[in-house]
């Protein structure tokens, strides 16, 4: 028997490939794809397909962000990022 999960994540492989490409330039494409592939998992399994691509775009964001953080040497979590998205997003 296969599992839902899996069988969304198939369904997105392509979605995420598409934006990990478009934001290559700015961190390494396979960290991107990775992140993209989270942010399918974690979406919930009746999820609308504009919300789960919105969430690999926004996650891939988040982690352009966090890697360029790094390069200018500021020491922020990549947990902090998120945080501070879900709180800027409530309100």
């Amino acid at each position: 028997m296969v599992d839902p999960d899996d069988i969304r994540v198939r369904e997105y492989e392509r979605v995420v490939a598409t934006a990990a490409w478009r934001f290559r330039n700015a961190a390494e494409y396979d960290d991107l794809y990775q992140e993209g592939m989270i942010a399918v998992w974690n979406c919930p399994p009746d999820s609308d397909p504009q919300f789960i691509s919105k969430a690999v775009y926004n996650r891939m964001k988040d982690w352009v962000r966090f890697v360029k953080r790094l390069r200018h040497h500021q020491s922020v979590s990549y947990e902090d990022i998120l945080e501070h998205n879900v709180r800027q997003a409530d309100s």
